[in-house]
C-alpha cells in the first residue's frame, strides 16, 4: 500500500467530502494547497465554519475509487439498527 494525500472539506467539525486525492505530489505540496484553499475563503464562508484539512490516506493496489468511496461512507454512516424481515415482510 502506498500513501496518498487528501484534502478534506469540513463545516465546523462535520466532514463534508474529499476535495482531492493524490499519490503523485509531495506532502509539502498538498499541505501548501490546503493553506492556499483556506486563505482564499471569503469571510462569509469562513464564518459558516468551512475549512480545508490535510489528510493522509492509503491506496490499495487494484482498488477503484467507487469501492474506496463506499468503504468511507460505511465508516461515516454506520447502521445503528438492522431489521430482518421475513419473505412476507414481517419482522
Amino acid at each position: 500500500m502506498a500513501n496518498s494525500y487528501e484534502i478534506h472539506r469540513y463545516q465546523n467539525d462535520t466532514f463534508q467530502y474529499i476535495v482531492a486525492t493524490t499519490n503523485k505530489h509531495t506532502e509539502e505540496d498538498v499541505r501548501r494547497d490546503v493553506e492556499h484553499f483556506n486563505a482564499i475563503l471569503t469571510n462569509e464562508i469562513r464564518s459558516q465554519g468551512v475549512r480545508y484539512v490535510f489528510a493522509v490516506g492509503s491506496t490499495q493496489k487494484g482498488a477503484n475509487k467507487k469501492n474506496i468511496k463506499c468503504e468511507k461512507e460505511k465508516l461515516e454512516n454506520p447502521v445503528d439498527e438492522v431489521k430482518i424481515l421475513s419473505p412476507l415482510g414481517r419482522e
